[in-house]
């Protein structure tokens, strides 16, 4: 966007530094009717929110339940937080002083890295991977550092993480289950890797949202269950993918009380509150309908197998995904980059996906597919995805 040579002078050159959400650009090159074009695009599951979490809600409202809450959430809420974390964590954590209710999980990749980033740090981020982050370094002042995971399959490697330290760095975010590429590091590969960030005294900020979307386990592993790590991390959750809540904007961060205590004053001023109706239906969610998790993932386990079958029959290569909903595909062989790819595919076939450069330089080659829809709908993108790459292939053969 542009304006006068005054105004741009007069913006803050983080913000201004800041480029905008890579995922988000797709939308733009989209010219027919929404409803013509099949989106593969946004990280939004289907299905509805659970029945008993809506009624709480809906009864939050009729009950008049719809004013400020205590900043930090409402204590009962975190109380239910901290019960349900220990199914994951091998530490409890206080519901007192060590949770933190937010405004969507979005707002606790914020919080963190404001709370812990000076101008000038670094902050060590594994990619391909979620470009928030990437924002929210640079909003801070702070230096994103980018781990080139393609070469060990998307999988953070000791080795790859101590290359990256230096003197300025100052937080690791790790974002497993991995979004784009579906990765998730075990148990002991994370004791592997917090014995680097201990010997160099690192934080470390755990996005663990797809933690119960897992395919050959309950869960996925945290960081924030090895050893001597609690005192470091701030561990980032939400319902937005278990419960299918995006509009409902609730996430939360668990950590030790010194690093809640400072994301905590930040949050007061920026939000002061989660919105109480949403609050009101998380406890639901969290409690009533606790395994709403557990019923979803063989969907979209089926999903992804149709959606796996069907690129295996169309000739693209994929790390199967492990977690999450989405496969990052290889077009590598197509000779071209990855956001012309994705323009073919609206242009020739009305179906988008999203390019991996997306998630940093080091996803170019790739495209992220989501199956977050009805197999019905996958079996017509998926047909009119055959239909683009038999085009490409035939252009290849003619030249």
């Amino acid at each position: 966007m542009k304006g006068t040579p005054l105004m741009t002078k007069n913006i803050n050159k983080n913000v201004h530094n800041t480029g905008l959400s890579g995922i988000r650009l797709v939308s733009n090159f989209i010219k027919k009717p929404v409803n013509e074009v099949i989106q593969l695009t946004v990280g939004e599951i289907d299905l509805p929110t659970p029945f008993a979490t809506k009624q709480a809600g809906i009864k939050a409202i009729e009950q008049d339940h719809t004013k400020y809450t205590d900043n930090m959430g409402i204590l009962a809420l975190r109380r239910i937080i901290t019960e349900y974390a220990q199914e994951f964590y091998s530490e409890p954590y206080n519901p007192v002083t060590e949770v933190l209710v937010t405004v969507g999980a979005s707002e606790g990749i914020d919080l963190a890295i404001r709370a812990l980033v000076n101008p000038g740090d670094e902050v060590i981020l594994v990619s391909p991977g979620y470009t928030a982050y990437t924002q929210a370094v640079t909003l801070a002042g702070g230096v994103p550092v980018v781990v080139d995971t393609r070469s060990s399959n998307f999988r953070l490697l000791p080795n790859q993480l101590e290359e990256v330290i230096s003197e300025k760095s100052k937080l690791v975010i790790l974002n497993y289950p991995n979004n784009p590429s579906g990765v998730v590091l075990s148990s002991q590969e994370l004791v592997e890797l917090a014995n680097v960030i201990k010997r160099h005294d690192l934080y470390v900020l755990t996005d663990d949202v797809y933690n119960r979307l897992v395919y050959d386990q309950d869960f996925a592993p945290s960081i924030a269950s090895v050893p001597d790590m609690k005192e470091r991390t701030l561990v980032l959750n939400g319902l937005s993918k278990s419960h299918s809540m995006t509009g409902w904007r609730i996430g939360y961060l668990l950590g030790p009380e010194c690093l809640i205590h400072e994301l905590y004053k930040i949050h007061q001023t920026d939000v002061g509150c989660a919105s109480s109706i949403s609050q009101e239906a998380a406890m639901t969610a969290l409690t009533v309908d606790r395994d709403n998790p557990s019923e979803i993932v063989p969907i979209f386990r089926e999903r992804r197998d149709y959606v796996l079958k069907r690129l295996d029959e169309i000739g693209i290569s994929y790390i199967k995904p492990e977690g999450t909903f989405y496969v990052f595909a290889n077009i590598e062989k197509f000779g071209m980059t990855s956001l012309d790819f994705v323009k073919f595919l609206i242009e020739t076939v009305d179906l988008a996906v999203v390019h991996g450069s997306a998630f940093t330089e080091f996803g170019e080659g790739f495209i992220r597919i989501s199956y977050a829809m009805d197999l019905s709908i996958l079996k017509e993108a998926l047909d009119r995805f055959q239909a683009a790459v038999a085009k490409l292939n035939n252009q290849k053969s003619l030249s």
